[in-house]
């Protein structure tokens, strides 16, 4: 049996971005929001309001849970077609609507923080709130670290169509941008998987000068993008009396910063050893050093290709030698079309999971090119589904999580593809290759993210000075990759700052260092 390359959103809401089922669905979460928003501040906590509180707390949740279904569906729309202007219109329908929640939280946390401990204690432990103590606990924690209710609703407010719309900006300009290659045309990340995957060096070299020359074209826009954004968290910082922009990501990953800072020694320490693989692989393809374009290359004389068929079946085949559960789970998601694969113009780039937690599933974004990061890619995502999968008959409020510990499932997923692939493999060419792949994901993770991490530290160091040009910003990269590769490159990537949507992501800032850890 064929399996389908497109994702099934039509089980979701019907219709697509003229879905009447979710014009309506809309409508009475707007009038659900409004009806709570009507009831006012909490009184104080005390037994004869504990039950108000309950209910109120888990109307919140499940307020939450709606407005998830609804904006994932609506980021699937915006994904699978970025010129689809309905569906960038419903993503500024539902980031007003988060905004909207985001103000009843506002209240309700302000409310947490300044509650007797001791009748806080009795809310969360004896009452049917004890599944999501953790969550409630961490919330008044950081309650007490923020602003005035009032400031932090205003700022909320002002950061929709402020702070989050220069990443909606970001994602409309680099989807929008096509150019012809080898004859047609195609997208940037089409032009991307070119020059990380081709096994001709003269194609990789062709594409990554096109790549470079594209987001040239779009680099003052993103240099906009990314000063605004980075401006606009820098004087929420302020106001909430936050030294450092470490601080929300190390709150949000639930890090310290000696645990952060001891990652980062230890990688810096160790990492000049892939320098040897870097020497070996620059031999093997009769270069004197490697270049950007060549660090993901594959290596080995392997031309194969896997059709989505048989990458979807290898990785389900695979998982299962470790777990059936989540190689069922793989299976389940793959047949039940959870997952939009196909290869064409007009789709956002790069790759991720998202959970509909009404339906109790996931959709998997992606571009499957037919090579074996390809296939990897698709074990990562599915990797994600499956941490999400498990949690699904959780309360909303406990099925909150990490990005450290969500990209350690996928990461670990993945790598139980990988090793599976290599312990099947009987070619040596092809061994050569899948190992060729494990140290590049070495590369990846102790070189490229820290990268970006030294990047983003040193570009946040100088926003806070002025607004920087992209000369500016060129230069900070070129220094943090240099720096991250140990000059271990003839030439790199000073726009990758441009091109690494990231950076622009609005509701996880630095999201890079959950992937080393």
């Amino acid at each position: 049996m064929s399996i389908n390359v497109n994702w099934d959103l039509d089980s979701i809401f019907a219709g697509g971005s003229q879905s009447k089922a979710l014009a309506d669905f809309l409508s009475q979460l707007t009038a659900d929001l409004d009806s709570f928003e009507a009831t006012g501040a909490p009184a104080s906590l005390t037994d004869e309001t504990q039950s108000a509180w309950v209910d109120a707390i888990q109307t919140l949740f499940d307020l939450g849970a709606r407005l998830h279904q609804a904006s994932a569906f609506v980021g699937c729309l915006a994904s699978q077609n970025v010129k689809d202007e309905r569906a960038l219109q419903l993503m500024g329908q539902t980031e007003q609507l988060s905004a909207k929640l985001g103000a009843l939280w506002t209240r309700y946390q302000a409310a947490f923080a300044e509650q007797d401990d001791a009748a806080w204690t009795n809310l969360v432990t004896n009452t049917d709130l004890n599944s999501v103590a953790f969550s409630l606990n961490k919330t008044r924690e950081l309650a007490r670290q923020k602003m005035a209710p009032e400031l932090e609703t205003l700022a909320n407010d002002l950061a929709t169509d402020g702070y989050h719309a220069w990443g909606r900006l970001y994602d409309i300009v680099s989807g929008d941008k096509e150019v012809e290659f080898e004859g047609k045309p195609i997208s940037l990340g089409q032009l991307q998987s070119k020059f990380y995957d081709d096994p001709d060096r003269s194609v990789r070299q062709a594409a990554f000068e096109l790549f470079e020359q594209s987001w040239a074209e779009l680099a003052k826009t993103c240099a906009l993008a990314l000063n605004f954004q980075a401006g606009f968290r820098l004087a929420l910082y302020k106001h909430r009396s936050w030294q450092s922009v470490l601080h929300e990501p190390l709150l949000n990953n639930r890090f310290s910063a000696a645990t952060l800072e001891a990652m980062w020694d230890v990688v810096d320490a160790k990492s000049a050893k892939l320098l040897d693989y870097f020497d070996a692989k620059a031999k093997l393809f009769g270069i004197d050093k490697l270049t950007w374009f060549d660090v993901d290359a594959p290596v080995g004389q392997v031309t194969k290709t896997f059709t989505y068929q048989e990458a979807s079946d290898f990785v389900v085949d695979s998982i299962n030698t470790f777990d059936s559960a989540i190689a069922d789970y793989c299976r389940m998601a793959v047949d039940q079309r959870w997952i939009e694969a196909e290869d064409r113009p007009g789709k956002r780039a790069g790759a991720y999971c998202t959970s509909l937690p009404l339906s109790r599933e996931a959709r998997i974004f992606m571009t499957y090119n037919g090579s074996y990061n390809g296939m990897l890619t698709l074990a990562h995502e599915l990797g994600h589904g499956y941490h999400g999968w498990v949690m699904r008959d959780l309360p909303y409020g406990a099925r909150r999580y990490t990005m450290s510990v969500a990209e350690t499932a996928s990461t670990f997923n993945e790598m139980v593809v990988r090793n599976a692939s290599f312990e099947a493999s009987r070619d040596d060419q092809e061994r050569l290759s899948i190992l060729g792949t494990k140290l590049n994901d070495a590369a990846a993770f102790l070189m490229n993210i820290r990268a970006r991490f030294l990047f983003e530290q040193a570009f946040f160091d100088e926003r806070a000075k002025k607004q920087l040009s992209v000369d500016d910003l060129n230069e900070l990269m070129l220094s943090a990759q240099k720096t991250a590769f140990k000059d271990g490159l003839a030439v790199y990537h000073p726009l990758f700052w441009a091109s690494k949507l990231h950076f622009y992501i609005t509701h996880a800032p630095f999201y890079n260092f959950p992937y080393t850890f």
